[in-house]
């Protein structure tokens, strides 16, 4: 375990030579997008109201109630590990200090999780929806709030929840009454 954390550790060290004013706001942007997951509970939202859209929002819908019962009410508390920015306290995070546990990585599984559903319906808007979900990862690194195993296993464990999401929702649907 030791080297995992000190292999993480030298990931954070050295993201904290690439900071500069603009991409701290870039970053901020991304990672506020992230936040509880609004962007993607909105797109959801907006793909349910559109018919050729609903099967897709109700997956990605579906994938981010999964997260959140799975990931942040089991698994933080199960593994409770301590936030980077805590144990290396001289740190300036710059965006808001979460209090919750670190792994794995809340904004990044909720990410993938919706991406991985849009993608299981929709490929291009799917890629979209990855290439927004990696910079929210990786913002979660560039200020300290998560180590990258934390954003990794995010990752992995939102793609599982979101194709799960889709698997469901697609047996569903082949399933349902017209």
């Amino acid at each position: 375990m030791e080297s995992i954390t000190n292999f993480d550790f030298s990931v954070l060290d050295a993201l904290q030579k690439i900071h500069s004013p603009v991409l701290n706001v870039i970053m901020a942007v991304f990672t506020y997008l992230g936040d509880a997951g609004i962007l993607w509970i909105f797109l959801s939202l907006v793909f349910l109201r559109v018919k050729k859209t609903r099967q897709m929002g109700a997956a990605g819908g579906l994938s981010l109630v999964l997260e959140v019962f799975i990931s942040e009410l089991m698994i933080k508390h199960l593994v409770r590990r301590t936030r980077p920015f805590v144990v290396h306290d001289w740190i300036d995070t710059i965006v808001h200090k979460p209090s919750s546990y670190s792994f794995p990585s809340g904004h990044t599984c909720t990410s993938f999780c919706f991406s991985t559903a849009v993608f299981c319906f929709n490929r291009k808007l799917g890629l979209i929806c990855y290439a927004v979900s990696a910079v929210i990862g990786f913002s979660r690194l560039y200020f300290y709030i998560h180590y990258p195993t934390d954003v990794l296993c995010g990752a992995l464990e939102g793609v599982i929840l979101g194709a799960t999401a889709a698997f469901i929702v697609k047996r569903y649907a082949a399933v349902a009454p017209a």
